[in-house]
Parts: C-alpha cells; sequence; structure tokens
C-alpha cells in the first residue's frame, strides 16, 4: 500500500505547485499578450481610476481589478484620444504599447495575479480532497492538477478563465463543507465565496442552481436527520454574504446605483425581468444576446457562427492529458463494478462523491448549450474535480499494487506529456489526438493560437537575418513593437500581388485556415507544404522567387 505520511503531504503539496508556477512563469517570459489581455488589463486599470465598470462590462471585474492592481505603483497615463473611448481594442493597443512603462513589464505584472489564482486553486484543491479522501487521493490530484498543460496555460493570462475555476471548485467545497457541518461560520464563507465567483465570470450563475441542488440531494440523503431549520438560518447568510461581496468588488458602481433608484430610471430587462442599471446586469445582458447571436468557430475543418452541440465533447477529448482520459476509464469501469449496489443503496453513497461528479456534470452541460465555441478554456472548471476525482479513485478504489502502478503510470504520462509541449502549453493536444501538429485538423483560436507567438517570431527572424517578413497575425498585439518589419500577405484573389512575392510568409493558423475572415482568403497557401512554424501557432512558408546563380568570368 502506498502511505503518504502527514507531515510529507505539506512539503510535497508545495513543492509540486512551486514547479507548477516555475513553468507557468518561465514560459511566459517568452509570450507576447494573447488575443484578450490587453483589453483585461487596460479595462481593469480603467476601474481603479474611475470607478466606473462600464469597459469591457460583458466580463464581470473581480480578475482585472486584480490583474491590474500592480500597475497602481508605476500609474500609467490611460490615452486621452477621444477617439478610442469606444473602441477597447484600440484603446488598450495605445495604453499598453504607447505609454511610459514597457508593455512587457505591464504584462508580466498583470499575469503574476493569475499565476498566484492557480496556486491558491491547487491548494484548495489540496485541502479539499484531503479533508474527505485522505492525503494520497490529494497528492494525485495536485500532482496531475500541476502539470496538466492546460492549466499551466490559462494559469498564466489576464483572462476570467482560470479565476472562474478557482471559484467555481471553491463554492461547491465550500458549500460541501456547509453542508456536512451546518454552521453561521461556514454559511459565511460559501457566501463570500458565492458572492467572488459572481463577480468572475458569467457562467457562473450556474452556482445559482446547483448549490440548491446539491442541497436537495444531500437531504434525500440524510433524511429526517437533515437540519432544516439550521439549514434555513444559514442559508440567509450566505445569500446575504454572498450580494455583499459582490456588490462590495463593483464598490463605488454600486453605490451609485442604489443611490439612483427611483420608477423614473431606465432598468435593464432580462428576460421577463427588470433589473437595476448596474454593470454587473448589463454586462448580463450582453452576454447573453452575443450567446444568443452566436460566435464564429472552427471544429473539424468547418467554420460555423451558431456553435456545435458536440464541440465541447470534441474539444475534451482532443485537449485532455492522455493520462486524465485513462483516469475517467479507470473511473468507468470502478462506476460499472459498483452500480448495482449503488442503485439499490443510493444513500450509502458518501456525499463528498457525488459532488466530485455533479458540478463537473453539469457546468459540462450547460457548456455544450452555448453557441460561444472558442476553446477549451470555456470547460476548464471541470478539471479540478476530475483530478480529484481521479486522486479519490485511485486512493479507495484498487489494491495495493494496482494503486502503486497506477501512480507511477498516471502520473508520468501526465509529466511526459507536459515536458513534449514546453513552453508551448497553450497549443497542447494529446498523444491520441497526434499532438500539437495535428491540432488544426480539430480546432483553432485560443485552443492553439491567440496572438502568443510574436516574440518568437521576432527570434527567428534575427536568428535567420531576416530584415522583413509578409506576415497575417492574429492578435492584438503590435508587431513593430517588437521590431518586426511586415509586408502584405496577399489574399487568394491579389494574383498581382502573388506575383510580386519575395519572402517568408509567416501566418497565424486561425487566419491561414480563413477563421475571422472571407472564405478562401488563404486556399492558396494551404495548397503549399510549410517549412515550420513558431511556437506551433505561426505557420512559415518560403515564398522567396528562386534564386540564379551569375555566370563565372
Amino acid at each position: 500500500m502506498i502511505r503518504t505520511p502527514d507531515r510529507l503531504f505539506l512539503p510535497l503539496t508545495v513543492a509540486l505547485l512551486t514547479l507548477m508556477a516555475g513553468l507557468q512563469l518561465s514560459s511566459i517570459l517568452e509570450e507576447s499578450q494573447t488575443f484578450d489581455e490587453a483589453v483585461h488589463l487596460t479595462a481593469g486599470y480603467h476601474y481603479w481610476q474611475t470607478g466606473s465598470f462600464q469597459m469591457n462590462h460583458e466580463h464581470p471585474p473581480l480578475q482585472k481589478l486584480l490583474s491590474a492592481a500592480p500597475l497602481l505603483i508605476w500609474r500609467p497615463e490611460l490615452p486621452s484620444d477621444p477617439n478610442l473611448v469606444n473602441d477597447q481594442f484600440n484603446l488598450a493597443k495605445a495604453f499598453l504599447y504607447g505609454g511610459r512603462i514597457s508593455a512587457d513589464t505591464m504584462l508580466l505584472a498583470g499575469r503574476l495575479p493569475t499565476i498566484a489564482l492557480t496556486i491558491l486553486l491547487g491548494l484548495a484543491l489540496a485541502w479539499w480532497t484531503r479533508r474527505y479522501f485522505g492525503p494520497l487521493a490529494a497528492l494525485v490530484a495536485v500532482a496531475l492538477f500541476a502539470l496538466d498543460p492546460n492549466l499551466i496555460a490559462h494559469g498564466r493570462y489576464i483572462t476570467t478563465d482560470l479565476i472562474a475555476t478557482l471559484f467555481y471548485f471553491l463554492a461547491c467545497a465550500v458549500w460541501t463543507v456547509h453542508l456536512l457541518n451546518p454552521s453561521l461560520r461556514n454559511a459565511f464563507a460559501a457566501g463570500i465565496v458565492l458572492g467572488l465567483a459572481l463577480a468572475s465570470k458569467y457562467s457562473l450563475i450556474v452556482l445559482l442552481v446547483l448549490l440548491p441542488g446539491l442541497s436537495i440531494l444531500r437531504w434525500l440523503q440524510a433524511g429526517r436527520a437533515f437540519p432544516w431549520k439550521r439549514y434555513w438560518l444559514t442559508l440567509g447568510v450566505t445569500v446575504l454574504a454572498a450580494f455583499v461581496t459582490l456588490g462590495a468588488v463593483y464598490g463605488p458602481e454600486t453605490i451609485r446605483a442604489a443611490r439612483r433608484q427611483n420608477p423614473h430610471i431606465a432598468r435593464v430587462k432580462i428576460g421577463p425581468f427588470h433589473y437595476p442599471r448596474h454593470s454587473f446586469f448589463t454586462g448580463l445582458d450582453a452576454v447573453l444576446t452575443h450567446s444568443k447571436d452566436g460566435h464564429p468557430a472552427y471544429l473539424l475543418g468547418e467554420i460555423s457562427d451558431k456553435g456545435w452541440w458536440h464541440y465541447f465533447p470534441v474539444a475534451f477529448a482532443v485537449k485532455s492529458t492522455t493520462a486524465l482520459l485513462l483516469a475517467l476509464l479507470l473511473l468507468l469501469w470502478l462506476a460499472a463494478r459498483a452500480f448495482p449496489w449503488a442503485l439499490y443503496s443510493p444513500r450509502k453513497i458518501p456525499f463528498p462523491w457525488l459532488v466530485l461528479v455533479i458540478p463537473p456534470v453539469v457546468f459540462f452541460a450547460v457548456s455544450m448549450t452555448s453557441r460561444i465555441n472558442i476553446g477549451i478554456r470555456h470547460l476548464l472548471p471541470v478539471y479540478p474535480f476530475l483530478y480529484a476525482l481521479a486522486g479519490a479513485a485511485i486512493g479507495h478504489g484498487f489494491s495495493a499494487t494496482v494503486r502503486r502502478a497506477a501512480v507511477i503510470a498516471l502520473l508520468s504520462l501526465q509529466a511526459v506529456e507536459a515536458a513534449k509541449i514546453h513552453p508551448n502549453y497553450l497549443t497542447f493536444f494529446n498523444l491520441v489526438a497526434g499532438g500539437p501538429q495535428a491540432g488544426p485538423r480539430y480546432l483553432l483560436d485560443s485552443n492553439i493560437d491567440w496572438g502568443q507567438d510574436l516574440k518568437r517570431l521576432k527570434s527567428f527572424m534575427d536568428h535567420e537575418k531576416l530584415t522583413s517578413v509578409c506576415l497575417e497575425y492574429f492578435g492584438y498585439a503590435d508587431p513593430a513593437y517588437y521590431g518586426i518589419r511586415q509586408e502584405y500577405l496577399p489574399k487568394s484573389w491579389d494574383r498581382e500581388e502573388m506575383e510580386r512575392l519575395d519572402c517568408i510568409g509567416a501566418i497565424s493558423v486561425t487566419l491561414l485556415h480563413d477563421l475571422y475572415i472571407p472564405k478562401g482568403s488563404y486556399e492558396w497557401l494551404r495548397r503549399r507544404r510549410p517549412f515550420g512554424t513558431i511556437g506551433n501557432s505561426i505557420y512559415l512558408f518560403d515564398l522567396r522567387k528562386p534564386r540564379t546563380s551569375l555566370p563565372g568570368p
């Protein structure tokens, strides 16, 4: 039997999460900004400076406030050009690349809080899994978590995906603690976490249904022993703490909204209901409209702006690590063995096991209804539960010999895949799918190409002594800022420009496959064979004219 002494649990957990942070930090220094990062950073700094949350209100402000907080040390100036007021992407570009503080300094400062939140998520995973399943299960879960390329990748960026993952898991974890040990203190803690979750990402509104659902499930299990009187009292504390926390995150906006509420002030209509004109509700309305209208997306060679119900199942299958997929197969085998017993004795299933299954299933199912199909990052909240489930199953479902072999095999496989993709974590595709080289067969956009490789392109140009490239770039980083001199890369219908081509072509793979641009734009280039890639996201083509040697004397 594999034993994990308590005295080793904390040092090993800290070591694993320190390794994860080191991998994140060392790799992020090589990357330019991803598509949305400048907007999130600028919006957060704008919130701190003005107290208004209208910029980029389609995302709640918590991550942006945290990422922009380090900028208060330098107090950079916001662009004053009035033409940029209603153009958040160009406003952000001017703020990041046109000020007195270097763009790389501001990006690193804004990314560090996300890395800290990733470590906090790892600690929460260790705490909760150890509490209910023991130290071995917790260490296996943390090790798999710390070496997951998707979590390493998105746990470095100034986006809302990692913070949503943190608070979705933490809200369910703390609520479980409360349901098993009802108290005012636990209810208050659950309310604070729920409020922070609602201030992190709008998709976490599903918690408002999920947490009461877990309560009903716990009641069905406990029967008459469920402490209803104490539960209703503490539920009020939870709801109050959640809304106070949410309002506090919006700060000045909440105060202004409270002062101006009267029947003559316009309100936000969402469905059949009217809500106060507050950035939380105007942002929610924008997200619902966006989801209804759809978003251009790519799946298995097809492009659609209405999405596919099977987008996230495919993304999960090709982007999840091979170790996790194998662990899920083991879990299915265990579930099949236990099914008859569970069917006839559902009350005997320990409640924490149900918490590891129901929240990821609910989140996955809700995600499949979305028309915004732009990346595995929107599915990140399921992963902490699955890693905890894998650790719990290994720790409780096998003999000592099988347990030892499973731990060694899964952790070794996870480590190998993490090592093979370093430092290009964003472009990870598992071994079964064919690795990152096969990625464009399945997915594009933030799954593989999010504008992150301009700095690496510049390093390639310096190494090859190229003065310019014909560039088509997907992103909002500024090529000129990094010293990249770019020439036009013609579309399929620009025949005259093609005849004059004499350069190395560099194109983001998202645009190579015509996502977000007119169909057929680069069909001519797709018929050619690239001679290499930059970070797996920028494809290189030799478009130089043949050179003829001069005749000798």
